[in-house]
């Protein structure tokens, strides 16, 4: 959410090997689990992942499918095989359309999105 990378997974960094990674929020309190290769911290709530994986050319592209059929993303819960923690509170999510009659909008979202990134 503060538009930075906060860390890197892939060959420059891990290598080219598989790897099981856990992105943990700014409250994640946990022990990394023996079959997690690293703790990933995040400092807001919300994170974004960007895939990506080199194609050599054309003659690489079942290579490639093959190498992303790999990936995938699970709760840790289920990555541990263990019963899923309580769900946390829905949250209420303000309309993003324009509100021409609202000058102010811009920062009600503003304000909304500021609860979720920790100082």
């Amino acid at each position: 959410m503060y538009t930075f990378n906060f860390d890197y997974i892939g060959t420059r960094t891990t290598g080219n090997g598989a790897g099981h990674y856990l992105i943990a929020g700014p409250n994640w309190r946990g022990e990394k689990p023996d079959n997690v290769d690293k703790v990933i911290c995040c400092e807001t709530e919300f994170a974004l992942a960007i895939y990506r994986t080199q194609l050599l050319g054309p003659d690489d592209l079942e290579n490639v499918k093959r190498i992303q059929s790999q990936y995938s993303v699970q709760t840790v819960s289920d990555f541990l095989r263990e019963p899923a923690p309580e769900a946390s509170p829905a949250i209420g999510f303000p309309s993003i359309a324009p509100q021409p009659d609202n000058e102010f909008a811009f920062f009600d979202l503003l304000n909304f999105v500021l609860q979720f990134a920790n100082a």
